[in-house]
């Protein structure tokens, strides 16, 4: 049987004895279920990617941070010193970005078509929809196709990092051959 669950109202659920708001149960889903996909990636492109992975985290952090003041964009309060967007940043951005480099690094065209089509995706056709419904953000000062610039942003930047990377670990294999 199915149980329709209605995300509308931030009532509590009992999970394991524990009373939990549904918000707060998305929020955790959020971020433990997007994990459950990393197992299907080696742990050699994990350990490869990890350092692009981490450096786009950290800038994303700071462009929502900037975001925040310049009112673009809202979070709403998450779980403890986390608000909303830790949550979806942790989560499904992260594992996200491991996903699009192990599946498009070095073929750069099918990353940029890629990872257009995700971004269209999810501002256009519910992302933006869900992640308001849910609590998670809100655009306020600034246009879809603004985020999605914004986030194209990220993706090139993510992309050139690893590329830097690459660059630089293949120099130094050259230099100790000599």
């Amino acid at each position: 049987m199915f149980y329709r669950i209605n995300f509308h109202k931030d009532t509590d659920t009992k999970i394991g004895g524990v009373m939990m708001k549904k918000h707060k149960l998305i929020l955790l889903g959020l971020l433990v279920l997007p994990w459950l996909s990393i197992p299907l990636i080696k742990k050699s492109e994990l350990k490869k990617y990890l350092p692009s992975v981490m450096f786009i985290t950290i800038l994303t952090r700071a462009i929502d941070e900037i975001g925040v003041e310049k009112k673009w964009w809202r979070f709403y309060k998450g779980i403890s010193i986390f608000n909303s967007m830790d949550f979806f940043i942790l989560g499904p951005y992260v594992v996200s970005s491991f996903w699009m480099l192990k599946l498009s690094y070095g073929k750069f065209p099918q990353y940029l078509v890629l990872n257009l089509t995700m971004q269209i995706l999810f501002t256009f056709f519910g992302g933006v929809k869900y992640a308001k419904r849910f609590k998670i953000f809100t655009l306020d000062r600034i246009s879809r196709l603004q985020y999605i610039l914004s986030t194209f942003f990220r993706a090139i930047a993510l992309y050139g990092f690893q590329y830097i990377i690459d660059f630089s670990h293949n120099r130094n294999r050259t230099i100790v051959k000599k």
